[in-house]
Protein backbone atom coordinates (compact mmCIF):
# COMPACT_ATOMS: atom_id res chain seq x y z
CA UNK A 1 0.00 0.00 0.00
CA UNK A 2 2.66 2.26 0.93
CA UNK A 3 4.50 2.12 -2.26
CA UNK A 4 1.18 2.72 -4.38
CA UNK A 5 0.58 5.63 -2.51
CA UNK A 6 4.28 6.95 -2.97
CA UNK A 7 3.53 6.37 -7.00
CA UNK A 8 0.26 8.18 -7.03
CA UNK A 9 1.64 10.94 -5.19
CA UNK A 10 4.97 10.92 -7.34
CA UNK A 11 2.48 10.71 -10.56
CA UNK A 12 0.06 13.80 -9.41
CA UNK A 13 3.46 15.84 -8.62
CA UNK A 14 4.87 15.25 -12.05
CA UNK A 15 1.71 16.02 -13.67
CA UNK A 16 1.37 19.43 -11.96
CA UNK A 17 4.73 19.89 -12.05
CA UNK A 18 4.46 19.78 -16.07
CA UNK A 19 1.42 21.59 -15.94
CA UNK A 20 3.05 24.40 -14.51
CA UNK A 21 6.34 23.98 -16.68
CA UNK A 22 4.13 23.99 -19.76
CA UNK A 23 2.65 27.55 -18.31
CA UNK A 24 5.66 28.92 -18.32
CA UNK A 25 6.97 28.11 -21.30
CA UNK A 26 3.82 30.02 -23.15
CA UNK A 27 4.71 32.75 -20.61
CA UNK A 28 2.17 32.47 -18.10
CA UNK A 29 2.06 33.39 -14.73
CA UNK A 30 0.85 30.88 -11.58
CA UNK A 31 -3.21 31.23 -11.76
CA UNK A 32 -5.95 30.50 -9.36
CA UNK A 33 -5.93 26.79 -10.61
CA UNK A 34 -2.44 26.23 -10.18
CA UNK A 35 -2.69 27.08 -6.68
CA UNK A 36 -5.46 24.49 -6.41
CA UNK A 37 -3.66 21.96 -7.61
CA UNK A 38 -1.12 22.60 -5.06
CA UNK A 39 -3.56 22.69 -2.63
CA UNK A 40 -4.66 19.17 -3.86
CA UNK A 41 -0.98 17.72 -4.27
CA UNK A 42 -0.41 19.03 -0.54
CA UNK A 43 -3.76 17.30 0.60
CA UNK A 44 -2.26 14.09 -1.10
CA UNK A 45 1.29 14.29 0.41
CA UNK A 46 -0.15 15.04 4.00
CA UNK A 47 -2.41 11.40 3.62
CA UNK A 48 1.06 9.84 2.64
CA UNK A 49 2.95 11.43 5.41
CA UNK A 50 0.37 10.40 7.98
CA UNK A 51 0.12 6.44 6.62
CA UNK A 52 3.51 6.15 6.56
CA UNK A 53 3.85 7.15 10.01
CA UNK A 54 0.80 4.94 11.23
CA UNK A 55 2.73 2.11 9.39
CA UNK A 56 5.90 2.67 10.88
CA UNK A 57 4.81 2.97 14.30
CA UNK A 58 2.78 -0.22 13.65
CA UNK A 59 4.83 -2.82 11.58
CA UNK A 60 8.48 -1.62 13.16
CA UNK A 61 11.48 -3.36 12.64
CA UNK A 62 13.33 -1.03 11.04
CA UNK A 63 16.36 0.72 12.31
CA UNK A 64 16.25 3.99 13.90
CA UNK A 65 18.37 5.53 11.07
CA UNK A 66 15.43 4.61 8.62
CA UNK A 67 13.08 5.67 10.75
CA UNK A 68 14.89 8.76 11.04
CA UNK A 69 15.28 9.41 6.64
CA UNK A 70 11.37 7.97 6.28
CA UNK A 71 10.55 10.63 8.22
CA UNK A 72 12.97 13.60 6.89
CA UNK A 73 11.84 12.54 3.83
CA UNK A 74 8.03 12.73 4.48
CA UNK A 75 8.59 16.47 6.69
CA UNK A 76 10.83 17.48 3.48
CA UNK A 77 7.95 16.86 1.33
CA UNK A 78 5.02 18.51 3.65
CA UNK A 79 7.24 21.62 3.40
CA UNK A 80 8.60 21.67 -0.03
CA UNK A 81 4.76 22.99 -1.98
CA UNK A 82 4.41 25.58 0.66
CA UNK A 83 7.65 27.74 0.17
CA UNK A 84 7.64 27.07 -3.34
CA UNK A 85 4.17 28.47 -3.09
CA UNK A 86 5.57 31.61 -1.22
CA UNK A 87 8.28 32.21 -3.71
CA UNK A 88 5.54 31.47 -6.83
CA UNK A 89 3.55 34.73 -4.65
CA UNK A 90 6.36 36.80 -4.96
CA UNK A 91 7.36 36.00 -8.35
CA UNK A 92 4.11 37.09 -10.09
CA UNK A 93 5.38 36.49 -13.67
CA UNK A 94 6.03 33.32 -15.80
CA UNK A 95 9.02 32.97 -13.39
CA UNK A 96 6.18 31.72 -10.58
CA UNK A 97 5.23 28.66 -12.75
CA UNK A 98 8.71 27.53 -12.70
CA UNK A 99 9.42 27.60 -9.22
CA UNK A 100 6.16 25.64 -8.75
CA UNK A 101 7.41 23.70 -11.71
CA UNK A 102 10.76 22.88 -9.49
CA UNK A 103 8.67 21.90 -6.12
CA UNK A 104 6.06 19.54 -7.94
CA UNK A 105 9.57 17.81 -9.23
CA UNK A 106 11.24 17.98 -5.84
CA UNK A 107 7.97 16.68 -4.13
CA UNK A 108 8.57 13.90 -6.79
CA UNK A 109 11.75 13.04 -6.29
CA UNK A 110 11.23 13.38 -2.13
CA UNK A 111 8.59 10.74 -2.54
CA UNK A 112 10.46 8.21 -4.70
CA UNK A 113 13.31 8.27 -2.14
CA UNK A 114 10.73 8.03 0.73
CA UNK A 115 9.24 4.80 -1.37
CA UNK A 116 12.72 3.25 -2.05
CA UNK A 117 13.73 3.56 1.64
CA UNK A 118 11.10 1.79 2.99
CA UNK A 119 10.95 -0.78 0.71
CA UNK A 120 14.71 -1.69 0.89
CA UNK A 121 14.36 -1.23 4.53
CA UNK A 122 11.81 -3.90 4.75
CA UNK A 123 8.69 -2.66 3.39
Amino acid sequence: MIVGLTLAVLALALAWALWCGVSAALGQAPTRNHRLGLVVLEGVALVQAVVVVVALAVAGGRTAGAVVEIVGYLVASLIVLPIGAALAQSERTRYGSVVLAVAGVTLAVLSLRTGQVWTVTGG
